[in-house]
């Protein structure tokens, strides 16, 4: 009898929670129950099932703790797919396509597109939820354009994303476990697919900071084989967790060829040459194939690439073992603007980004940004062997980003890279958060102005790098730069925390000029003894409180000058209450008022040498005190061969910082420039076979505006070689190409005297660099004389 009684009861309560239970429809002509879809979750309870007809709903749904809701449309009842398109949310690129949070428990969506929105559809705020055969697409966001989860359970079934964009990361799918567990789960039965969505970083799916590895059974993937271009998982601390991505087949296949872009050209071609290239560099490189064995290549042909004028999409994300090479710092330029899909949004603007990618290349081209109060040129994180080379940085207005930002660079090499003309109010030219580990060399970071002030906290240094294992500076200019607080330093070269061996920093041959800010214009530092060498370098016309260099570990500084308009020209890093010491040993510098001129910690050791002279160093000066040629020698100065007798063991680089052989004259002088030396020749330079009685010289070398060309051609008073008919100069960059040609008069004298401007044939500035004049006699190369051109 008591079970008789207690099986009507649940009966009852059965039928009870059946009739509460409701079918909301929702019709935009009328016919249903509501004309929108939020009204309708908004009346729902629990059982509740909101049935959509077919229609374009231009909503932005949010599902806030709620219970037991499934918002379905007529898929789910039918089982027809054709309602999934018919049956559409359009978020009117607003906000979000539909959002469940705040704790809104086992909800169901089922059989809808989801598109034109501000991230398509999230779950987050300890929600649970099951999203069933949708389709999302076609929506932008700064990040998780198609998908995003947080802190939350999620079950994915049949849905497809794809053709997504995200600023930032997750183009595809974001799923972000910073702020709590997340969870998220691929039927492996009714597949879903994820391709062929863009973004900074993570093109298809990002996942950070997930607690146990992922696996993603899909039916279709952008590639096979992902590579961390297309997905990746990672956390700022702690062991990393994989995404296990198995797919039944691709949206495209990579190509295996290098790609051509021009401004001119459209996206439909298969780029594969000039006459058929692509139009946007983002195009070319997510198509390009990534190959370690032959690295491909995105050329950059001549040109301006920009939103406005060709559809060119920021950042354009970097690829592993892919080159992406202009034709020029002088002829490709990249500028970068905002996506106007984000009109208030004060996101930092990059123009280039790499994430978790290994071998990355750019080169030959300059890259700025218009309409910006908070851009920079390129980001990066993570990185392994990235290679900067030929790049002009200028007018970019970094903020909460540097105009170089990243975090971890192992085997970096910068060569020949530019930032210029740079106005910030919060981060300057470089800056990371994790540690470099590499070389720069051959660069110029001038004419930078730091506005920020603050009471309270110093300004960033408008160089800031925290240094790894290993470190080389080499042949580098840093002039003009000015910080405007009271309290700030301009350049900090920071070592690690606790290194896992002994850092070792090596700075030569470089120039640290016209640096005005009230405290230190350099620190180069270490927390466990780096060994560091500073040689043939140049501290001058610094102004301001504060030392020129501070300074600690084991130190060594030879063949230097320091003379500037400081409290003191050299000070140990105290290191206060680490225990660390600090030995530096000076030899052959000249420092301004000598021994005085460094400051001593308590408990360190200064070696001072009678090698090291002071006074005032005599340089060659001229009207432009920016002219790095302004800290060269003049022939009176005392630096001249009174550098280290004996060079051996240095480690020293065969040129100085114009280029030209750094030892000359029997020895070497102090400072970055070698005073009367000419251009170096390596083995592997061009050479050409001697040219009787002639000559080609040049004059002034290096030179910034012009220099003079002496050319004698070759006298035949006896008739023995072939008549002179034709004589020319061609000018070659470094890389083989030819900028221009001078011709000359072989019927006039055979002493001639011409001029290179530094133009090219179309007469645009060449860049900075060394450039090869070969005399041609008869059509064959006879002489070749290599010059240094500076800007």
């Amino acid at each position: 009898m008591k079970i008789k009684i207690l099986t009507i009861l649940l009966a009852f309560l059965w039928l009870i929670y059946n009739v509460e239970a409701l079918t909301r429809t929702v019709n935009l002509d009328g016919t249903g129950q509501y004309t929108s879809i939020q009204t309708a979750i908004n009346a729902s309870a629990s059982g509740d099932t909101v049935l959509v007809y077919p229609g374009r709903y231009l909503e932005n749904i949010s599902i806030i703790q709620k219970s037991n809701i499934s918002v379905i449309s007529l898929e789910a009842t039918s089982g027809n797919p054709t309602y999934i398109g018919l049956t559409i949310i359009d978020g009117q690129a607003i906000s979000w396509g539909m959002w469940i949070r705040q704790n809104s428990q086992n909800i169901t969506i089922r059989g809808f597109s989801i598109t034109n929105c501000k991230a398509g559809l999230g779950v987050s705020e300890n929600s649970v939820a099951t999203i069933r055969n949708c389709d999302i697409y076609g929506n932008k966001s700064y990040n998780s354009a198609g998908f995003g989860a947080s802190s939350s359970s999620v079950y994915l079934s049949g849905v497809n994303i794809h053709d997504n964009y995200a600023y930032n990361m997750g183009g595809g799918v974001y799923i972000n476990g910073i702020t709590g567990t997340v969870n998220v789960t691929f039927d492996p039965v009714n597949l879903c697919s994820i391709y062929n969505n863009t973004a900074g970083h993570g093109q298809d799916i990002v996942a950070q900071s997930i607690s146990s590895d992922l696996n993603i059974p899909l039916d279709m993937f952008s590639v096979l084989t992902p590579s961390t271009y297309y997905a990746t998982a990672f956390r700022t601390t702690g062991g990393d967790y994989q995404l296990i991505i198995s797919a039944q087949r691709a949206h495209h296949e990579e190509i295996n060829n290098d790609l051509y872009v021009s401004p001119d050209g459209e996206d439909v071609n298969d780029g594969l040459s000039p006459a058929t290239a692509l139009k946007t560099i983002k195009t070319a490189i997510y198509r390009i194939t990534s190959d370690s064995l032959n690295p491909k290549t995105v050329h950059v042909l001549p040109g301006t690439y920009s939103r406005t004028a060709n559809q060119q999409i920021f950042p354009i994300s970097l690829k592993q073992w892919v080159n992406v090479v202009g034709s020029g710092m002088d002829v490709t330029q990249v500028t970068g603007e905002h996506d106007p899909a984000f009109p208030s949004s004060n996101y930092s603007l990059s123009v280039f980004s790499s994430f978790f990618q290994t071998n990355v290349s750019l080169k030959d081209m300059s890259i700025t940004t218009t309409n910006s109060a908070n851009s920079s040129a390129f980001w990066g994180y993570k990185e392994v062997s990235l290679s900067l080379t030929n790049l002009r940085m200028y007018n970019l207005f970094p903020s909460s980003n540097a105009v170089i930002q990243f975090t971890d660079i192992i085997d970096a090499l910068w060569d020949n890279v530019i930032i210029e003309d740079i106005v910030t109010n919060s981060k300057g030219l470089v800056y990371n958060d994790g540690s470099f580990t590499g070389t720069i060399r051959n660069c110029i970071f001038r004419n930078v102005v730091s506005t920020m002030v603050d009471p309270e906290i110093s300004a960033y240094p408008i160089i800031m790098l925290t240094l790894g294992q290993e470190f080389k500076l080499e042949n580098t200019i840093f002039s003009n730069l000015t910080m405007q607080d009271d309290d700030s330093q301009a350049i900090q070269f920071g070592g690690m925390y606790n290194p896992p061996i002994q850092p070792q920093y090596t700075i030569q041959n470089c120039l640290f000029s016209n640096i005005n800010c009230m405290e230190r214009g350099v620190i180069l530092y270490g927390e466990d003894y780096p060994i560091v060498n500073i040689a043939n370098s140049t501290f001058a016309g610094q102004n301001g409180n504060g030392e020129a260099l501070m300074v600690n570990g084991i130190v060594n500084i030879s063949n230097c000058i320091f003379y500037n308009n400081r409290s003191k020209e050299i000070a140990i890093n105290p290191m206060d209450g680490s225990g660390i010491t600090t030995t530096i040993t000076l030899n052959n510098n000249l420092i301004r008022n000598g021994f005085n001129d460094i400051w001593q910690a308590p408990g360190n050791i200064i070696n001072y040498n009678d090698n090291n002279i002071s006074g005032n160093p005599l340089f060659y000066g001229g009207d432009d005190i920016n002219n790095p040629f302004y800290y060269s020698l003049s022939e009176y100065s005392p630096c001249i061969n009174t550098g280290t007798a004996d060079t051996t063991g240095l480690n020293l680089l065969p040129y100085d910082l114009a280029g030209n052989w750094r030892i000359w004259g029997g020895r070497i002088d102090m400072g970055c420039y070698e005073y009367g030396s000419e251009p170096y020749v390596a083995n592997d330079d061009p050479t050409t076979p001697a040219l009787q009685n002639g000559l080609l010289s040049a004059y002034p070398n290096p030179f910034t505006a012009f220099t003079n060309l002496k050319v004698i051609l070759p006298a035949n008073p006896d008739n023995s070689l072939p008549r002179v008919t034709t004589a020319s100069i061609y000018i070659y960059n470094i890389r083989g190409q030819k900028v221009k040609s001078i011709s000359l008069d072989p019927s006039q004298a055979s002493e001639k005297f011409t001029y290179w401007d530094g133009r090219d044939a179309s007469g645009r500035q060449c860049s900075s660099g060394v450039y090869f004049l070969n005399l041609s006699v008869n059509g064959k190369r006879c002489l070749s004389k290599k010059v240094t051109l500076f800007r």
